[in-house]
């Protein structure tokens, strides 16, 4: 059914492409559209789509701010006062909608959620990834997803990429690739973007920024008439130039970000008393504050990092990308010429990055990994994706998925799948479908934690303070989901038993408190985190941690762990038994300098229990041997004359032809294993024993041992029967013999598979140099007359031929 209302006409350069736009889509079933900021895609383009497809349109905004700003737009223009009635609104805790709705803006998580539960997409007519150039997860799984629905169950379902920037020619093809066609048409339309003067500024110290940016918009605020818009990377930053701003501009000061109160975000959308508006990245895209006339880019941005070493999470400040820049900058043009001033210089500028990676490439890969195995793709071998995950990350997401019990092999549980269910982070959902009171409120503050200054970081005292509305909220919608009362009541039982829960759903996060330092814990991953000094978790022998702020440093300094709850050994075994090994470990202690061999129980990185192993397995002490060589080097072992002047050899043959064996030290460290045989050594005394030039000859093959003595001779033959030794220790075969042994040699010697000239080092009969040749021939014809002239007089005993080839 069409569109029952006619839309009011924006004058917006999309409308001039309408016609293309709707036509590529009914003929080819996708289409992309590039379109400058400004030139109205986020709202004309639905309005448009629904007009000609049969089902709902579904826009996905990759922010909470952008889809209420787009849906109250579009309901704007259809004369609505507001979403849900022709056009619906749903995103986390919000549902604006109507059986009538012809439009339906959602934020992105909403798609891939929908996708998951029904593949076929029911009702809907066509689905539109705006903004795409942010490549979070959910826009690049949606899109893959929706694709293998469109070319497997749903050949009329509608796919529309939009962005303001974007490469559209990868785009096209994979869509086209994806549903066995050329690639799809792209549309370019051109913004109405007005003139924006830019204004570069010295980058402040980060001690300094806040100052900085308040000085800045103060002056932006006396050079224009209208609402400023400056950019902070966060929350505290924003909080932070709020405050600093008071009392100090002609304006009102208001901060926005994600967590802002709906209030304040409807309130910014529209016109109003002049303003000065401190937003985060809500702000760079798909929305327009009316009256900015100027944007203050501090240059920063944040973003979400995991640390694959640790899998902890944290977020990032860094300068913004060369596209956050000019998106930025766009805000300040998009009803009227305007100015931006940027904290940063022109040089600094050509040195920005392009854009930030894919959400998937660098992103946290449980929530990746756990999307695919609903799917049925594990390794997304088959998903049209632009940029698909790393394997090696997914097989680490999968080895955590088993360990807390969600996956068996490489299908779901049934506790894994109940907690994919959820509308939380699968550790806090494996907590949550234990399905008692105490699970689920937990559950719920894990999800929406209070990062409020107060906040204790024990998880388990935090049941005792009220629920924030989020919180509260979220555990209405887990109750739900899970069958459960509102009526539920928890019991000491329940909260006893949190703890071990935990650590069933964060088993690398388990952590066990340094000896030496109460404040310092191992995770079972091998990160180290730390407590606050006055922490009430400090003195815990073990700890489950729910959430850590940053990463270990080259500086020394340590994750702070944020969220937590001590655990006993005892519950560390009984939970996570099955993770818990035994093992020998043999390692070479420096102090000591000899071999130690112990029975170990762990758990990951960190050591339960030691006791001596009176006889270690041979392979053992082979791979501690091994290990030991490669820290301390291979000085270690004793190297003769003999083996010393073999490596040279093979080095020179290596440069020469790289089918010889590497033998610089990284290459022989790297491969110990292949010329060095432990076996038969167990100790580092007998490491000092070892014949080197014997195990580095038998790891030549046998054409190699063939064509060794030919190729890197260790001598040359000289005319009177004698041999004169020949060097390879400067990377150069160098041979030193006296000028008169080699009297009437009219060829240059050779050495080496490609016939290199031997330098030849010319000696006097005292045995000091004359001179130096690699092509002998043309010395006999050049310069031996004036080297002849000095060594006659020098040694007139001796006879020093005019005719050095006849004489």
């Amino acid at each position: 059914m069409p569109l029952s209302r006619a839309w009011r006409a924006t004058g917006l350069p999309i409308e001039a492409a309408l016609d293309p736009i709707t036509t590529a889509l009914t003929e080819h079933g996708a289409v992309v559209i590039t379109a400058a900021p400004g030139a109205g895609k986020s709202t004309v383009v639905p309005l448009a789509l629904a007009e000609v497809v049969e089902g709902t349109v579904v826009v996905l905004e990759p922010r909470r701010l952008a889809a209420r700003a787009t849906a109250e737009r579009l309901a704007d223009l259809l004369g609505e006062a507001g979403p849900g009635d022709s056009v619906g609104l749903t995103m986390r805790g919000v549902r604006e909608t109507s059986r009538h709705q012809r439009i339906e803006v959602v934020t992105e998580a909403i798609l891939t959620r929908r996708l998951q539960a029904d593949p076929e997409l029911g009702g809907v007519g066509a689905v539109v990834f705006d903004e795409f150039h942010e490549r979070s997860r959910h826009s690049d799984l949606g899109l893959a997803m929706a694709l293998e629905t469109k070319a497997v169950l749903r050949p009329d379902l509608g796919i529309v990429v939009m962005s303001a920037t974007i490469d559209a020619d990868p785009v096209a093809a994979l869509i086209g690739t994806a549903i066995e066609q050329p690639p799809v048409p792209v549309v370019d339309v051109p913004g109405r973007a007005f003139d924006v003067a830019t204004h570069h500024l010295d980058r402040p110290p980060r001690a300094r920024w806040v100052d900085a940016m308040v000085e800045v918009i103060g002056r932006a605020a006396g050079e224009t008439d209208g609402d400023v818009l400056a950019f902070a990377p966060g929350r505290r930053e924003i909080d932070d130039v709020v405050r600093g701003l008071a009392g100090r501009v002609p304006a009102d000061v208001v901060g926005l970000h994600g967590g802002s109160p709906q209030r304040v975000q409807r309130a910014v959308l529209r016109p109003g008393p002049r303003r000065v508006i401190v937003a985060s990245a809500v702000a760079e895209t798909s929305i327009t504050i009316p009256s900015v006339t100027a944007v203050v880019d501090g240059g920063l941005l944040r973003r979400a990092v995991v640390d694959a070493s640790s899998g902890l999470g944290r977020l990032e400040t860094g300068h913004a990308t060369r596209f956050a820049a000019d998106q930025r900058r766009g805000r300040a043009g998009r009803t009227g010429p305007g100015t931006c001033y940027r904290l940063w210089s022109v040089e600094d500028h050509r040195h920005l990055d392009d854009a930030t990676p894919p959400e998937l490439v660098d992103g946290d890969p449980l929530p990746v990994a756990l999307e695919l195995l609903a799917w049925g793709d594990p390794f997304a071998e088959a998903l049209p994706l632009l940029d698909p995950p790393p394997r090696h990350r997914l097989e680490s997401a999968h080895a955590q998925m088993r360990a807390m019990g969600a996956l068996d092999g490489d299908r779901l549980t049934e506790r894994g799948s109940a907690a994919a269910a959820l509308p939380l982070d699968l550790r806090a959902a494996m907590v949550a479908v234990r399905g008692d009171a105490a699970s689920i409120d937990l559950a719920a503050r894990l999800g929406r934690p209070d990062r409020s200054a107060g906040a204790t970081t024990d998880l388990l005292r935090r049941l005792d303070r009220p629920t924030t509305d989020d919180q509260a909220e979220l555990a209405r919608q887990l109750r739900s989901r899970l069958g459960r009362s509102a009526n539920d009541r928890r019991g000491p039982t329940d909260d006893a038993d949190l703890a071990p829960l935990l650590a069933t759903a964060w088993p690398d996060r388990v952590a066990m408190a340094r000896p030496a330092n109460p404040h310092r814990f191992l995770l079972a991953s091998g990160t180290e985190v730390e407590l606050g000094p006055h922490d009430p978790l400090v003195g815990s022998p073990f700890l489950v941690v729910a959430d850590a702020d940053g990463r270990p440093g080259s500086d020394g300094s340590r994750a702070r762990v944020r969220a937590a709850v001590a655990l006993s050994r005892a519950d560390v075994l009984d939970r996570l038994g099955e993770s818990v090994t035994w093992g020998t470990e043999v390692r070479w202690e420096t102090r000591t300098d000899r071999l130690v061999a112990e029975r170990v129980q762990r758990l990951g990185a960190i050591v339960l229990h030691r006791q001596p192993e009176p006889d270690p397995p041979a392979e053992a002490v082979a791979e501690a041997l091994a290990e030991g060589i490669r820290r301390r080097g291979l000085d270690v072992m004793r190297w003769s004359d003999g083996a010393v002047r073999l490596r040279a050899r093979l080095a020179w043959l290596h440069g020469e032809d790289d089918r010889w064996p590497d033998m610089s030290d990284d290459a022989l460290l790297d491969r110990l294993d292949q010329w060095l045989d432990l076996r038969s050594v167990s100790s580092p005394a007998d490491v000092a024993r070892l014949d080197v030039r014997a195990a580095l000859l038998a790891s030549l093959d046998w054409s190699q041992r063939a064509e060794l003595d030919a190729l890197a001779p260790t001598s040359l033959d000289l005319p009177d029967g004698r041999q004169a030794p020949i060097r390879y220790d400067s990377g150069r075969p160098v041979c030193g013999v006296r000028l008169q042994k080699v009297l009437g040699v009219d060829r240059h010697p050779t050495v080496g598979p490609h016939g290199a000239p031997l330098v030849l080092e010319l000696l006097t009969p005292a045995d000091r140099p004359a001179q130096t040749t690699t092509d002998l021939p043309s010395f006999w014809r050049g310069s031996y007359a004036a080297v002849r002239a000095d060594l006659r007089g020098r040694y007139p005993k001796h006879a020093w031929p005019e005719d050095p080839l006849n004489g």
